[in-house]
C-alpha cells in the first residue's frame, strides 16, 4: 500500500492495531503509533479507541490510560472509555478499572451513564481474575447494573457473570444466572462455564446433571466442544465413580468424529487423569499406551495414576521410561512430575530411591521449587530420616518458604514424635508473617496428639478461629477426639462430639472408638458403636476393634456377631504387611509367611532373637524384683511371635550380620566397616498399627541387639533405641507423656530418653521405682 503511495486514514489504522492486539506485539503497536502521530489522526476517535485497545491487549495499561487523557474531550465516547476500562482490568488493574468505569458514568456524556455490555463484562470478569474480598461485592455491584439497565439478556455478559460467581464459590447465584438466560440464547460457552464452576467447586454430581441436561433432547441441543468434555472428565475424576468414569468414557469414544478427539491429547489426558482418580487405572494405562505425541502432562497424569492408586513401583518404572523415551521427544520432566514421583517415593517408605531423586532434582535445577522441596520433606519424613527433611528444609531460601513448605515439616515432626519442635515452627511460621491453614492445623494437631501435648493441643484448637478465621472441619475435630483419647480423657472427647457444630463423621467416632479400646471403656465403646452402625460404616478396622474389645471383655456372643456381619457384608480385616529395604531391594512380610526362600533361617533367627530376650528379662529380674514374672513375659513373647514386623526384623538382622561377615573377610580396617553397618537404622514399614505385644518386643529387642530400629506403622513413626521408644508409650495408650511432668516436683524435667517401665509392667510400683532411682520425688505418684 505504501509502495505504491496510497495514504492510510482513520480506517486503516484500526484495522493495523486489532492485528496487533491480536499479535500482542507491543514495539509493532507503538511503531503504528508513531505514523497515526505523523498523520495527525491521534485525535481520531475511532483511531485513539483502537490504539487505547491495542495497548491493553499488549499488556501496556499505563500507555492506554496516558493516550487516554490526552485525547481531546470532545472524542472521548462511550467505546473509548469501555476500551480503558477493559485494559486496565484485563491487566489486573481492578481498582483502576472501577475507578475508570465510575468516571464513565459520572461524565458529561449521556450514553456513558449506563456504560455498555463490553464494558461491563470487562469488570465482571475482572472481578473474577481478583484475588481480595472484595471481588464478590464488587461483582454483585455491576450485576444490579446489568439488571437495572436491562442487559441480562446479553448472553456474553450472563456467561462472565456465571463465571464471575463460580470463581466466588457462589454457585447458587451462578445456577440463578444460567437459569435467566433464554434456552434459545444458551451458546456452548453458557454451558461450559456452569459445568466448569460445578467443577470447581467441589460439586460434581451437578456438573454431571447439567452435562446430561445439555445434551439430552428436551432442550435446545448444544454440541459440547474440548472444554465442555475436560470439564466433565474432572468431575467424574472428582466423584470417583467407576461405573459414571465408564460411561463418559463410552460417551466421548462415540462421538469420537465430532469431538475431533483422534488426536488430542489434553481430551487423552483427562480420561486418564479421570479413570485414575476412580481406581480404573488399566484403563487409563490403555488410553495412554494409545496416545500419540504425548507430552510432559500426558506422563505425569499416568505416573500420578499409580501413585493415587497405591501402585508406587509401575508409576517409578513409568518415569524410568519417560525419561528414555522423553529424551528423543524432547520431553523433560517438570516440577509437576517430580512431586508426584517423589510421593511414589514416599509410598514405598524406601529412602534409597528417594535420595537418587532428589539428587535428579537437584541435577535439573528443580530443587528451588517451593513444591518439589515440601514433596521432598515429606518423603523423607515418610522414609524415616527426619534429619534429611529437616536439612531440606533449612536448605530452603526463606523467600521461598511457602505456607506449604512450613506444614509439611510441622507434619513430618508430627509423623515421629516431636510435638514440641511442631509447635515451635508454627511459631516461627507465624513470626515470618504467615498465616496457618486448615492443613497446617491439622499437622499441628496430630502432631500433639502424637505427643500426648494434650494442653498445647487445646491451645492450638481454640486459637484456630479465633485468631487465624480457620474453621473446624470434621478432620480438626477427629485429632483432637484422638487426642483427648489417647490421654484418658474419654469422657472430655465425647462431650467434644456431641457439642460439634457440624455432623461428626466416621472419622471423628472411629477415634473414639480406638481410645475406647486402648483405655477398656466397654460402656462408652458401645454408645461409639451405635454411631458408627447408623452411619453405615464400612470401614473394616471399626469392626476389627468392636470385636477385639468384646473378646478382651469375655463378651464372645457379640464377638461372633461382629463377625458374622462382617462376613455377610463382604468386609474383610485387612492382612497385616511389613516390608524392609535391603540393599536395592523391598521384602515383604506377612504374619506366619513361609513364603521367602529362607524362611527356615528367618524363623531360626526369630527363636534366637527370643531366647536372648527371655534372657535379658531372666537377668533383669535377678536384680529387680519389679520386673514382670516370667510367664507373662513369655505369654508377650508367644501372642504375636509370627506377626508380619517380627519377621521383617528377624531378616534384617539376619542379612546385617551377613554383611558384617562379609566386609570383615574382604577389608583389613574391618573393624570401622562393621560399626558403620551395626550404625545403620534397621527400617521398617506396617500398614497396620503396631500391636501393644510387638510394641515391647521391638523395645526389647533394641536393647539386646544394640540396634536401631525404625518401625513405621499406619499412624506414625517409632524410633526405638536401647530398649527405649521415640513414642514414650504413649501411642499403645500405656502413659499418658503430659503426666509424667505433671508428678514431678519443683519443676523437673523428664530426660527425652527416661522411660516409665522397663520391660512390659506398667505399675504404680515401678514408676516409684524409676523415679527415685533418678533422684526424683514420688510422692505425688498416681495412676
Amino acid at each position: 500500500m505504501q509502495g505504491q503511495a496510497i495514504p492510510p486514514n482513520n480506517f486503516t489504522f484500526p484495522a493495523l492495531l486489532k492485528a496487533c492486539a491480536a499479535l500482542g506485539h507491543l514495539l509493532t503497536a507503538q511503531q503504528v503509533h508513531a505514523h497515526v502521530s505523523l498523520r495527525g489522526l491521534v485525535a481520531d476517535k475511532f483511531t485513539a479507541s483502537a490504539l487505547i485497545d491495542a495497548y491493553g491487549k499488549c499488556g501496556n495499561a499505563d500507555y492506554a490510560n496516558k493516550l487516554f487523557d490526552e485525547m481531546p474531550k470532545r472524542a472521548v465516547d462511550v467505546v473509548s472509555w469501555t476500551a480503558l476500562v477493559t485494559a486496565f482490568s484485563s491487566n489486573g488493574c481492578v481498582d483502576q478499572a472501577f475507578e475508570t468505569f465510575w468516571r464513565m458514568k459520572n461524565s458529561d456524556n449521556p450514553e456513558c451513564c449506563k456504560g455498555d455490555a463490553v464494558s461491563l463484562a470487562a469488570l465482571v470478569s475482572a472481578c473474577a481474575a481478583a484475588d481480595d474480598m472484595n471481588c464478590l461485592g464488587r461483582g454483585r455491584a455491576i450485576h444490579a447494573i446489568v439488571v437495572k439497565y436491562g442487559f441480562e439478556s446479553n448472553t456474553r455478559l450472563a456467561n462472565s457473570l456465571v463465571h464471575m460467581y463460580s470463581v466466588c464459590k457462589v454457585m447458587d447465584d451462578a445456577s440463578n444466572v444460567f437459569d435467566g438466560i433464554l434456552s434459545e440464547r444458551r451458546d456452548v460457552v453458557s454451558w461450559n462455564v456452569l459445568i466448569s464452576g460445578f467443577a470447581l467447586n467441589g460439586e460434581p454430581e451437578r456438573a454431571l446433571r447439567t452435562f446430561e441436561e445439555m445434551i439430552s433432547v428436551g432442550t435446545v441441543a448444544v454440541a459440547p466442544n474440548r472444554v465442555t468434555m475436560i470439564a466433565l472428565l474432572k468431575s467424574c475424576g472428582e466423584l470417583g465413580c467407576a461405573e459414571t468414569s465408564r460411561r463418559v468414557h463410552d460417551y466421548v469414544t462415540s462421538h469420537k468424529s465430532s469431538l475431533l478427539l483422534s488426536n488430542d491429547v489434553v481430551i487423552h489426558t483427562a480420561l486418564i487423569d479421570m479413570h485414575a482418580r476412580c481406581g480404573n487405572v488399566k484403563w487409563g494405562r490403555q488410553i495412554f499406551d494409545e496416545v500419540v505425541g504425548k507430552n510432559v502432562v500426558c506422563w505425569s497424569a499416568m505416573i500420578a495414576g499409580y501413585e493415587q492408586n497405591s501402585c508406587p513401583e509401575e508409576a517409578l518404572k513409568l518415569f524410568r521410561r519417560m525419561l528414555m523415551e522423553g529424551h528423543m521427544e524432547k520431553v523433560k520432566p517438570n516440577a509437576v512430575t517430580m512431586v508426584t514421583v517423589i510421593a511414589a517415593c514416599s509410598g514405598l517408605g524406601a529412602s534409597r530411591p528417594g535420595r537418587v531423586i532428589h539428587k535428579f532434582v537437584v541435577a535439573i535445577g528443580l530443587d528451588c521449587d517451593a513444591r518439589v522441596a515440601s514433596s521432598l520433606i515429606d518423603m523423607y519424613a515418610k522414609c524415616g530420616d527426619i534429619g534429611l527433611a529437616r536439612q531440606v528444609f533449612s536448605e530452603i531460601n526463606e523467600s521461598s518458604k511457602t505456607v506449604v513448605s512450613w506444614s509439611s515439616m510441622i507434619s513430618a515432626e508430627g509423623l515421629h514424635g516431636e510435638g514440641q519442635r511442631a509447635l515451635q515452627l508454627l511459631s516461627e511460621m507465624q513470626a515470618h508473617g504467615f498465616r496457618p491453614n486448615k492443613i497446617t492445623y491439622i499437622s499441628v494437631l496430630s502432631a500433639c496428639s502424637h505427643a500426648g501435648l494434650v494442653e498445647e493441643g487445646k491451645s492450638c484448637f481454640n486459637s484456630m478461629k479465633r485468631d487465624h478465621g480457620v474453621c473446624p472441619t470434621e478432620k480438626h475435630y477427629a485429632c483432637m477426639v484422638d487426642l483427648l483419647g489417647r490421654a484418658g480423657r474419654l469422657d472430655e472427647a465425647h462431650d467434644l462430639i456431641l457439642r460439634m457444630p457440624i455432623e461428626a463423621d466416621v472419622a471423628v467416632w472411629g477415634s473414639l472408638l480406638a481410645a475406647c479400646h486402648i483405655h477398656k471403656n466397654w460402656k462408652l465403646g458401645e454408645v461409639v458403636e451405635k454411631q458408627i452402625l447408623k452411619l453405615n460404616s464400612h470401614v473394616v478396622g471399626h469392626r476389627v476393634l468392636l470385636a477385639n474389645m468384646y473378646e478382651e471383655a469375655g463378651r464372645l456372643d457379640d464377638v461372633i456377631r461382629m463377625r458374622v456381619e462382617m462376613r455377610r457384608n463382604g468386609l474383610r480385616k485387612i492382612a497385616g504387611q511389613s516390608f524392609i529395604e535391603v540393599g536395592n531391594d523391598m521384602y515383604s512380610f506377612s504374619a506366619e509367611d513361609r513364603s521367602h526362600r529362607e524362611s527356615e533361617m528367618i524363623y531360626n533367627e526369630l527363636d534366637a532373637l527370643d531366647a536372648r530376650v527371655r534372657n535379658a528379662v531372666k537377668n533383669a529380674r535377678e536384680t529387680n524384683t519389679e520386673v514382670e514374672e516370667d510367664q507373662e513375659v513369655e505369654d508377650m513373647i508367644l501372642r504375636c511371635k509370627y506377626h508380619s514386623e517380627r519377621l521383617a526384623i528377624a531378616f534384617g538382622l539376619m542379612m546385617m550380620s551377613r554383611s558384617s561377615i562379609s566386609s570383615q573377610t574382604k577389608r583389613s580396617d574391618s573393624n570401622k566397616t562393621i560399626k558403620e553397618i551395626e550404625a545403620i537404622p534397621i527400617r521398617i514399614t506396617k500398614n497396620l498399627r503396631v500391636c501393644r505385644d510387638c510394641h515391647v518386643y521391638t523395645k526389647l529387642v533394641s536393647k539386646v541387639t544394640r540396634r536401631k530400629l525404625i518401625v513405621r506403622d499406619a499412624h506414625r513413626f517409632h524410633h526405638f533405641k536401647d530398649g527405649f521408644c521415640s513414642c514414650g508409650d504413649y501411642c499403645v495408650g500405656v502413659l499418658r507423656a503430659t503426666l509424667v511432668e505433671e508428678l514431678l516436683q519443683d519443676s523437673c524435667r523428664v530426660p527425652y530418653n527416661l522411660q516409665v517401665v522397663f520391660i512390659c509392667s506398667y505399675q504404680k510400683q515401678n514408676l516409684q521405682t524409676l523415679f527415685k532411682s533418678h533422684s526424683y520425688s514420688a510422692s505425688a505418684v498416681m495412676l
